[in-house]
């Protein structure tokens, strides 16, 4: 490269630094990022990395350079981005919300430029290999999938000469390419809600979206996602109450704290959802819009550009649909196995040091005299209804119904060791055994082993989220265990339950032991050896884990809902010690002792 060349290629290194630190609205005056999230205009403005569009007489190498920082803007479906492209590529790239992450600016190697002959006429020609190593990918819907490869890949760009400037050609993917630290910046995570296979239990897809440079554009891409039946790992276990070719009529429209949505069918045709259709989209599109980092606070659903009243109501509100989102309740009792082996119960509790130590009782039934089997773990149903435990060094799980003169009821598996039980919310009991995982119906007694990913999977942990779809689980293999997300879907006509392929979350969790749900969009792993144990917050979709600093080494751990007035993460130390903690404040001791600490759930 010349040295006039070299200058230029620095320059543009330091555009495409500053473009990737600073971010300026794609409309309106200057404002720091995020300063549009507040606010009530009718149209907010997002903060938008500021894109470099291609100078003249640049390199291959630079062009490269330069469409990459550009793809990090988003406004004006990606225009400067484009300017770097062939006029041809340009008409047809249609990138989504598809990426690849890199973990940083990756390496960019040219190739001397060739002759070619296109349309009978000799061109200029060259290709630029890109190299870096992938850590994640986002599909087109969102959802965020790990790399756990070590390998770099590499990407070709073919480029042309137009009009005498080099444009890009080609582009080696479908995805955006972007480094880990643009992704963070332009990317934010957000859910998508779907329904249960039955219809009445909204479902959360943690995903991640990309920020688009209003407010409006990034509810109608989220409006434009519910359409259809989620993929990936959910497909098949979750389904949208949206009619068969419905689509949106123009962009939502937000005014104040209300959303306008818009729906028709395709080519211009009406749509006629009956009233349980209606009430699915009203709850999918509230809880959608009106969670995260948006001002929306209601929603007014529009059929073929007229208003209707869902329930009797012009404006959907969430806690109109607060019953179809089952939830771990913060607050609920602590039940643990006592000094004696009788199963007990911490009620009332309030923030730990607060001077309400709460109220602990006896389980009524069996579970809740002493001398029963010594039970090392257990599990409580959403309800509160059932208990289950492992008895016996993991040979045998007994459980019986929470009241008077219920006994406990035995099960052996016909293989290896049980570690862990969970109960759905149909009632069904969850064991992993010799890592095969079983589902047991305490009213029939009968346990079928549910499929759990490919051959040789090895499930030590398995635990039912609170809308009883999706599942978080702990996967021992060849490399060691991992922490993958997967999703029940039942056959309509046998009640049979099979596991989707799982995907693999919390990529940076070291010998992940055993896990809970803390919420509808968080888990609470305990990872590493006895001796050096530690808590971790792990997001669903994908984001990085976050450590929660804990006394001593936890041999367990529960959670419930975050949030309240109450204790929500609890932990067991050696020595029969539980200490508590509420919104991951410092944990201090419960005022009893015990083992297996288990919110329901």
């Amino acid at each position: 490269m010349s040295a006039a060349g070299g200058i230029a290629a620095a320059a543009l290194l330091l555009a495409i630094a500053a473009a990737g630190c600073a971010t300026v609205p794609a409309n309106g005056p200057v404002q720091q990022v995020g300063a549009g999230e507040n606010g009530l205009s009718q149209q907010q403005d997002y903060s938008q990395p500021i894109p470099v569009g291609p100078g003249r007489g640049w390199s291959p190498t630079q062009i490269v350079y330069g469409f990459l920082a550009a793809s990090a803007s988003f406004a004006h479906d990606h225009q400067v981005a484009r300017e770097y492209l062939y006029p041809t590529v340009q008409q047809s790239w249609r990138p989504g919300w598809a990426v690849t992450v890199v973990s940083t600016m990756p390496t960019i190697t040219p190739v001397r430029p060739l002759v070619r002959s296109v349309s009978n006429q000799p061109e200029l020609d060259s290709d630029v290999e890109v190299t870096g190593l992938p850590v994640a990918t986002i599909t087109g819907s969102g959802q965020y999938q790990s790399y756990s490869g070590s390998r770099t890949k590499s990407y070709k760009f073919p480029l042309l000469k137009w009009n005498g400037q080099w444009r890009i050609d080609g582009l080696p993917t479908t995805s955006l390419l972007l480094t880990q630290a643009d992704f963070q910046r332009v990317y934010q995570p957000r859910d998508l809600y779907f329904l249960s296979q039955s219809g009445h239990t909204l479902v959360p897809d943690p995903v991640f979206v990309p920020q688009q440079a209003t407010n409006t554009e990034l509810a109608s891409g989220l409006v434009t996602a519910l359409r259809q039946n989620p993929t990936g790992w959910l497909a098949g276990a979750a389904v949208t109450g949206f009619p068969a070719h419905s689509q949106p009529i123009g962009q939502v429209r937000i005014n104040g704290p209300n959303a306008t949505v818009d729906i028709g069918g395709s080519k211009g045709k009406p749509i006629a959802p009956d009233r349980q259709r209606l009430e699915q989209m009203a709850a999918q599109l509230v809880w959608t819009l009106a969670t995260g980092r948006t001002p929306v606070q209601s929603v007014e659903l529009e059929l073929n550009n007229r208003p209707v009243q869902v329930m009797g109501r012009l404006y959907q509100l969430p806690q109109m649909y607060q019953g179809w989102l089952p939830s771990q309740q913060a607050g609920s009792s602590l039940y643990f196995v006592g000094s004696s082996g009788a199963v007990e119960a911490l009620s009332g509790a309030g923030q730990p040091g607060a001077g309400q130590p709460g109220h602990v009782s006896a389980v009524p039934g069996t579970a809740g005299t002493p001398g029963i089997p010594p039970l090392s773990s257990i599990a409580v149903s959403p309800d509160g209804r059932w208990l289950a435990g492992i008895a016996d060094g993991g040979a045998a799980v007994y459980y019986t119904k929470l009241s008077h003169g219920a006994s406990l009821q035995k099960w052996r598996p016909t293989n290896g060791t049980c570690t862990s039980v969970s109960w759905d919310a149909r009632g069904n009991l969850w064991v992993a055994c010799g890592g095969i995982v079983w589902m047991l119906q305490p009213g029939t007694g009968s346990a079928t082993v549910v499929t759990v990913g490919p051959a040789g999977s090895d499930v030590t942990d398995f635990r039912i989220a609170p809308d009883g779809v999706r599942v978080a689980m702990i996967v021992r293999g060849p490399s060691g265990s991992q922490l993958e997300l997967g999703a029940i879907v039942y056959s309509s006509a046998t009640s049979a339950a099979v596991l989707q392929p799982p995907v693999i979350i919390g990529a940076n969790i070291r010998q992940p032991e055993s896990l809970s749900w803390y919420g509808s969009d968080d888990l609470i792993v305990l990872a590493g050896s006895s001796a050096s144990a530690q808590l971790d917050e792990v997001p669903l979709n994908g984001g990085q884990p976050t450590v929660i600093p804990t006394p001593g080494a936890p041999v367990s751990v529960t959670a419930a809902s975050a949030g309240g007035s109450a204790s929500d993460i609890a932990i067991g130390l050696p020595g029969g010690k539980i200490m508590l903690s509420a919104n991951q404040g410092a944990f201090q001791p419960a005022r009893v002792g015990g083992v297996a600490p288990a919110y329901p759930g």
